[in-house]
């Protein structure tokens, strides 16, 4: 009897939600209105057949015909973890949008009042482009791009960053232009950041402040000093290398204390 109860509630919250009566409801699954009356008297339940009909005219799972928001206050207190994580995602009706059908064109923006910018500690795990206006107190991870001011813990993202200082590391698809980052630094596209606080691994150019780790480009690399060694298949100019250095291109540079095999010239530019 549990069941039937829960069907007629539900079946009835739908109905009114949706706007509709009986006889539209009846037409669209192509039942009789006695029927469609039944289930919400409680007087019977729907042929198995129609179930995936009924879910899919209203947008909701079958579960959800039988449970209603119970199912969802379930999930909200048991299947996830209360760890102050802001997680975005997209759904079509009752299905959850995947990484292939989402819009690329538009993005999820986001405001972070004032008072929740340092604390408490704020995360963010988003199904989709983020515009984020305000500081993240915590990381953010983007299945799309990821634009916001100054993020305190680490980003990985699907599509480009642009932000301002990031205190911990960068994971990118895209290209990044940011301020300062604390750790290290990947990324598929090209690179425009400040100091760099672990190494670099990048397939296009590289233009920042100074490595503190190695640095490996695809293409040339312009910075400060570079703590560790340096693959290039580009030009280097930058100022002090403390490693050893493989490079297809031209270096320009004040010191290198490593090895170095150069496809290119070689210039010193310290007296």
């Amino acid at each position: 009897m549990e069941f039937l109860e829960n069907f007629r509630n539900t079946i009835i919250a739908l109905r009114k939600e949706k706007g509709i009566t009986q006889d539209v409801l009846a037409s669209a699954l192509d039942i009789s209105v006695q029927a469609v009356s039944k289930w919400e008297t409680g007087g019977s339940l729907p042929d198995i057949l129609q179930l995936p009909r009924i879910a899919q005219f209203f947008g909701v799972s079958i579960d959800y015909l039988f449970y209603g928001d119970v199912q969802v206050k379930e999930m909200i207190s048991e299947d996830l973890p209360n760890d102050n994580i802001i997680r975005i995602i997209q759904f079509q009706g009752n299905r959850m949008i995947d990484v292939r059908r989402w819009n690329r064109e538009e993005s999820i923006n986001l405001k972070i009042p004032t008072e929740f910018m340092e604390e408490p500690v704020l995360n963010f795990e988003i199904w989709g482009n983020a515009n984020i206006d305000g500081k993240v107190s915590g990381y953010v991870e983007s299945e799309g791009t990821v634009s916001c001011g100054n993020i305190k813990g680490y980003v990985e993202s699907c599509g480009t960053v642009n932000c301002g200082n990031v205190g911990g590391y960068v994971e990118c698809e895209g290209a990044v232009n940011c301020g300062d980052i604390g750790g290290y630094l990947e990324s598929e596209g090209g690179v425009n950041c400040g100091n760099v606080g672990g190494y670099v691994e990048c397939e296009s150019n590289i233009s920042c402040g100074n490595v503190s780790g190695y640095a490996e480009s695809g293409g040339s690399i312009s910075c400060g000093d570079i703590a560790n060694s340096v693959e290039c298949e580009g030009d280097i100019k930058c100022s002090n290398i403390q490693g050893s250095v493989e490079c297809q291109g031209n270096i320009q540079c004040e010191t290198i204390l490593g090895n170095v095999e150069c496809e290119g010239g070689i210039t010193f530019t310290k007296a």
